[in-house]
């Protein structure tokens, strides 16, 4: 199977598996346990969070919180920060969209930015939203979009943001972590961003929560023990956390090369698909991540191009994983100025590092036929 979904998930390298492995050949003990397989597995935590920190400028050294996901940790930081108004943007993540209208339930004041076409937040409403606010403020912009890839201006919403009081800018960075230089530095970046190890090829089920140097004040979303400094109850997956430290260590150690490799092999898939299907019509943005590609193929329905892909062994999708089977048009693209039927023809292909030319080629020339068996049986039925 060729992936380009490697934005909902990306295969775990060996050296991740080889961490896992480890872990609990190890014994992977409880880390709150006061003996030395309790010390063992502190070290572990302990040599994870510094992995997470070399991908990371700004932030705390007691700054990252594990959690399950970057689900759960927008929905902790969204929970657990008291904010009277809450401002966001419509291409969010569904956790964060659906986290700030659970806040509007319980009182809190949200307003969702729009994004022009090219899927950026408009500042100039955000810059007045945030003038009119009162009280304590949480702004929510993600770093990168899942779908289109397309970054968000986050060190001008931060420089809007610095004098500000009472304010806490969150940013979820799940596509961005390991992929864009990330600076939490007062005026330069978010107070807080959210992960996701699987987005880095780190196992499903591990994520965190880092928090800049100046630090936030967070309530815990669960509560029970005093595990992650009494801001995340519950005993760690020191397994899964030690895969995502490897992956971490990985894409330290060569970041600008292996983003050099995604945007080559990304592009080399759009010069394809160009050539093989002249009528594609391929998003492209001035600031965009390396690895993603929306594509809309005019004519072509996208849950049945999904399968055809699926059935010839290319994996990709129409948007993000946790919205992806829903028999709706993405939001993002809605958002964006799309219309449903051009949603609904519009596919998202993205790879890793761990794609090869020869697999783009081959992906190419497979979305080809399947666009043209597709038009074809279309034409047949009209």
């Amino acid at each position: 199977m060729i992936n380009l979904d490697a934005a909902a998930n990306t295969t775990p390298t060996e050296e991740v598996i080889e961490a896992v492995v480890a872990a609990l050949r190890g014994g992977a003990a409880n880390p709150a346990s006061a003996h030395e397989l309790g010390d063992r597995a502190r070290a572990i935590l302990a040599r994870a969070r510094d992995s997470l920190l070399s991908l990371v400028t700004g932030a705390a050294e007691e700054g990252v919180t594990f959690t399950s996901g970057c689900t759960e940790a927008n929905n902790t930081v969204f929970a657990g920060i008291e904010a009277a108004t809450i401002i966001t943007s419509t291409v969010e993540h569904p956790s964060v969209i659906r986290s700030a209208e659970r806040a509007k339930l319980t009182g809190a004041i949200v307003h969702f930015v729009p994004v022009d076409g090219a899927g950026i937040v408009d500042l100039h409403r955000l810059e007045s939203l945030i003038g009119s606010a009162q009280g304590p403020l949480l702004v929510s912009i993600q770093f990168a979009n899942s779908e289109t890839g397309v970054i968000q201006p986050i060190a001008e919403i931060a420089a809007m943001l610095a004098t500000r009081p009472m304010t806490t800018f969150h940013s979820d960075a799940a596509q961005a972590f390991g992929k864009l230089p990330i600076d939490l530095s007062p005026g330069l970046g978010p107070d807080v961003i959210t992960v996701s190890g699987h987005k880095l090829h780190a196992p499903m089920g591990v994520g965190a929560i880092v928090a800049a140097e100046r630090g936030i004040l967070l309530a815990p979303l669960l509560v029970g023990g005093d595990q992650e400094s009494a801001l995340r109850a519950g005993t760690e997956a020191v397994p899964l956390i030690a895969g995502f430290g490897a992956a971490c260590d990985r894409r330290a150690k060569a970041m600008s090369k292996l983003v050099e490799r995604m945007k080559a092999l990304r592009d080399r898939l759009e010069a394809g698909l160009r050539v093989a299907i002249p009528d594609a019509s391929l998003f492209s943005a001035k600031e965009r991540l390396p690895n993603i590609s929306s594509v809309r193929f005019p004519g072509v329905d996208g849950m049945s191009m999904i399968a055809q892909l699926d059935s010839r062994g290319v994996a990709a999708s129409q948007g993000s994983a946790c919205a992806s089977r829903r028999p709706e048009p993405s939001h993002v693209l809605i958002a964006m100025g799309l219309a449903e039927i051009e949603a609904f023809e519009t596919i998202r292909f993205s790879l890793s590092v761990l794609s090869s030319e020869a697999e783009i080629d081959e992906a190419v020339s497979i979305i080809a036929n399947s666009v043209g068996h597709l038009r074809s049986v279309a034409w047949a039925r009209a």
